[in-house]
């Protein structure tokens, strides 16, 4: 999950990040605080870019050291004294904007909002073939790399090698699937799909060719 924080207009210099740039879901996302001044009465952590009670995650107060969940709260954030936010097992619902909102000593805020995108756990891709036994210099195959989902980027390679479009390959629908004109036996070695997004990597097993010769 990528997350990115903006800077308000704000008289303070208060920043928020991440300590991992990208993030899948079932993972831990730490959202830190930086520039928290030092007399604070207290911060809270707000789900959008709204304060609101509504929209609560959690406050903290310094001279109590109370943490107090809010409507927002899924079981799964904890707020830290120094502003820090953990939230654990992030699901793809956790994508959205976050708001720090920081309260100092003489009753003054300051807030940064931003916002958290979640990317999913891969599934592993799954080669399928139009024709399971094309004939030599006869038929064409058609593989396709199963399983389709939002923001994948799709790879076939043989030994490692990636494969590109020529006169005898074809790739298309974002690389999903690879046109193989008139087979030979020297098709036959195994095709690798290979499906990634910014967080995931993920290798299919092996697909040969069962080209039949006469």
């Amino acid at each position: 999950s990528l997350l990115t924080f903006w800077p308000l207009p704000t008289t303070a210099c208060l920043s928020v990040d991440t300590v991992l740039p990208l993030a899948a879901e079932g993972t831990d996302v730490l959202l830190l605080a930086h520039n928290v001044t030092e007399n604070s009465l207290g911060y809270a952590w707000y789900r959008g870019e709204r304060v609101e009670n509504i929209q609560l995650i959690a406050s903290y107060r310094v001279d109590t050291n109370v943490t107090t969940k809010g409507s927002a709260h899924s079981g799964r954030e904890t707020p830290y004294p120094i502003g820090t936010l953990l939230i654990q097992n992030v699901t793809q619902k956790d994508t959205g904007s976050y708001t720090l909102l920081v309260t100092n000593d003489d009753l003054q805020t300051e807030r940064q909002t931003g916002h958290l995108c979640i990317y999913p756990v891969l599934p592993t891709p799954v080669i399928t073939s139009n024709n399971s036994n094309p004939w030599e210099h006869e038929d064409t195959v058609v593989l396709t790399c199963r399983f389709e989902t939002q923001d994948i980027f799709y790879m076939y390679s043989i030994n490692n090698q990636s494969l590109h479009n020529s006169t005898k390959l074809e790739l298309c629908k974002r690389n999903r699937t690879l046109t193989v004109f008139n087979v030979t036996r020297n098709d036959v070695e195994p095709y690798v799909c290979e499906a990634r997004n910014p967080e995931n990597i993920i290798h299919g097993d092996p697909f040969n060719l069962n080209v039949l010769c006469e």
